[in-house]
């Protein structure tokens, strides 16, 4: 069985973004694993209090959403991602009772962070493509290629501890720079706000630990990858962000919603309006999108934001959607194991500690995206955040239980 969640957990990062849909794989076998051991229910079926916070968190965000799309009479396909969450919740147990191997998971981590960076170039200098986004669009793309390579700078601590530390070192930092490179390569704004508040964490607690040589050669290599994004123009970073200042200027002046910006700044403005007498259950989303429309057609909102089905932004979209229970459901889900994770990061030795960083990051990360994008309301988004949350607790968990024997 350890076998078998190693493969899982290595699949889920390895192949996350060089094969549609390729997270679904290692998550679906630790699932399918996770529910066969509940109706077994053998000796190793256990969970301490910790364990039950992060499924309550998980169990509560579902819950809320199965309600208040009863509420609103929503259609089976909306609840097929707060489903997955619940998924998640088996597989928690799977991995407490038979946790995969380290390597697996950091191997399969840096794999994926390059295959992610490899892909995205290929994209972008073969086939020419502006904006490249593997099987999935430039933002999710972006999203999810820069969480694997900020994950994989967490892994160092565990990395300097190996028998093969320069080569464990070595993958890890590769696979950062892919990762991150793979985002900038999209175009993808919202995900490189993560970047610097990412960078802020790793730098405040494990700057000392990783060792002064180390953070800053990694810090040197992040920033020449971005300098030289940033002076070649066909990369296409300094014209995004010099793009996204004149597109917000152009918004605010003259009310140009009729660009990235200015759309989503005309959606916040139109979602904030549409909240007065649906504070308690939200719209929904039919109902949302129904009600943009008819604003559009009264003139009071722009018609380049009627086509979209959410806000792009993840706390006014559950708050719109789903009312306040929505909104603190989503920060439910972000900030308890965020909680959990942050109270280990001085803890026990350098692998505990990458795996509560990994943990700490993820959630940030997220907590960031969220700003400008939805990104729970597509299914990489979601088992993105749900499995990997499971796996590095469950990974925490048992680095810890070795330190203590």
């Amino acid at each position: 069985m350890v076998v078998f969640t190693s493969v899982a957990v290595f699949l889920f990062s390895a192949i996350a973004l060089v094969v549609a849909s390729g997270f679904s794989l290692g998550a679906g076998l630790l699932a399918l694993g996770g529910m066969v051991l509940l109706f077994r229910r053998p000796a190793r079926w256990r969970m301490a209090p910790r364990d039950w916070v992060l499924a309550g968190a998980l169990a509560t965000y579902f819950l809320v959403n199965v309600a208040t799309n009863l509420f609103h009479g929503a259609p089976a396909r909306d609840y097929d991602a707060p489903l997955r969450f619940l998924l998640a919740i088996p597989a928690l147990l799977l991995l407490l009772a038979w946790p995969p191997r380290a390597a697996a998971f950091w191997s399969g981590l840096a794999l994926g962070a390059i295959g992610a960076g490899l892909l995205g170039a290929w994209q972008f200098v073969v086939d020419g493509t502006l904006r490249p986004g593997g099987t999935t669009n430039p933002i999710q793309y972006g999203n999810i290629s820069i969480t694997l390579g900020i994950l994989c700078l967490s892994g160092l601590s565990w990395a300097k501890q190996q028998t093969h530390a320069r080569t464990w070192i070595g993958s890890l930092c590769i696979g950062a720079a892919a990762g991150i490179a793979g985002s900038l390569l999209t175009g993808s704004r919202g995900s490189w706000l993560a970047l610097p508040v990412c960078l802020a964490i790793l730098a405040c607690t494990q700057g000392s630990a990783i060792g002064k040589r180390l953070a800053g050669a990694a810090a040197l290599a992040l920033c020449g990858i971005s300098a030289a994004l940033w002076a070649v123009p066909q990369s296409g970073l300094k014209a995004r962000i010099e793009l996204a200042f004149s597109e917000a200027n152009d918004y605010v002046v003259r009310g140009n919603a009729d660009s990235s910006v200015g759309a989503r700044l005309e959606m916040w403005r139109t979602g904030i309006a549409m909240l007065p007498g649906h504070w308690l259950a939200g719209w929904g989303k039919q109902g949302m999108v129904e009600r943009k429309a008819e604003l559009v057609r009264q003139g009071l909102a722009a018609p380049s934001i009627e086509e979209h089905t959410h806000l792009h932004n993840e706390y006014l979209d559950a708050l719109v959607k789903r009312g306040l229970p929505g909104l603190l459901a989503l920060l439910t889900l972000y900030l308890t194991p965020l909680a959990l994770f942050a109270r280990h990061l001085r803890d026990g030795d350098g692998a505990t500690r990458s795996y509560a960083l990994a943990g700490t990051l993820l959630t940030a990360a997220y907590l960031t995206f969220g700003l400008t994008q939805a990104f729970l309301t597509h299914n990489n988004g979601v088992m993105i955040f749900g499995f990997m949350a499971v796996i590095l607790w469950a990974s925490l968990l048992t680095r810890e239980r070795l330190a203590v024997a």
